[in-house]
């Protein structure tokens, strides 16, 4: 597993700062399907954790220090690096989406080499992983890219490039906007663990609130939500205290608090709500 020799591409990486800092860019606002959504992901991150206190356990000491990191320059390869302690890898990237056109660009990789990153600058079809990822908005596990039909079109670089397995996840605001998509490569067959992918769902939804604070991705009409983001700050916030009250897990209560707030939400806007 590699997770050393990490490094942030610097002009992609200026434009990422620049395209999201600019004030132009807005999100449309969360639709009932989406808070929904949410309310159920959230839930069953309580479940899991509750049956599992190890990955509880491992996801805090990955993400307590998120909160502190000062720069979007230096909390990048830091989220990489967590990304490939957690699932292994052999190659890693993550790229952010362009809030004008939705593609993908490549910021920080670890690994790669020139044809890769160049082939994979700018990723706009849904036939590569992490553009599957990003398009379905779910958790994508490649085990064999000579095997998997969709990913056809990209065996050629795949195999320049040395790699056989490849999983992406969607890093994701408190709301679940797209931010990005954080992968890891394996250079034979392989498959995370489902335990393993579940943990990583939970880390990129912190990592990408993480990222968020950095970016300053407006949120367009959709009103911030100060319950649900005020439970990330604290998660990702080490110096926190736990309230007295508290008699679980610290994470768990703030999933909790998240997962009440996301169903109010969800119910004010109504069955009748139009998606966006």
């Amino acid at each position: 597993m590699l997770t050393t020799g990490i490094q942030n591409l610097p002009e992609p990486l200026a434009w990422a700062q620049a395209a999201y800092h600019d004030g132009t860019a807005r999100l449309a606002p969360a639709s009932a399907d989406r808070l929904a959504r949410r309310v159920e992901h959230f839930a069953s991150s309580v479940q899991f954790v509750l049956d599992d206190p190890d990955a509880a356990r491992r996801l805090r000491a990955l993400t307590k220090d998120l909160r502190t990191v000062p720069r979007l320059g230096t909390l990048l390869p830091q989220v990489l690096r967590g990304a490939m302690e957690l699932v292994g890898g052999d190659f890693g990237n993550i790229q952010i989406v362009d809030p004008a056109t939705g593609s993908l660009r490549l910021v920080t990789q670890a690994g790669f080499g020139p044809e890769f990153l160049d082939y994979f600058a700018v990723v706009e079809d849904v036939h590569s992983t992490c553009g599957r990822a990003a398009r379905q908005g779910a958790q994508t596990a490649v085990a064999d890219v000579r095997a998997d039909p969709g990913f056809t079109p990209h065996r050629e670089i795949a195999a320049a490039a040395g790699f056989r397995a490849v999983q992406s996840t969607p890093l994701v605001d408190y709301a679940g906007h797209l931010i990005g998509i954080v992968s890891t490569h394996f250079r034979r067959p392989h498959r995370p663990s489902d335990r393993d992918l579940r943990i990583m769902e939970l880390y990129a939804d912190f990592a990408g609130e993480a990222m968020t604070r950095h970016l300053g991705r407006p949120s367009g009409d959709d009103p911030a939500d100060p319950v649900g983001r005020a439970m990330v700050t604290a998660l990702l916030d080490p110096a926190r205290v736990r309230e007295a009250d508290v008699s679980v897990p610290f994470e768990l209560w703030v999933m909790g608090r998240m997962t009440v707030s996301f169903a109010r939400r969800a119910g004010r806007r109504g069955p009748s709500a139009q998606p966006i």
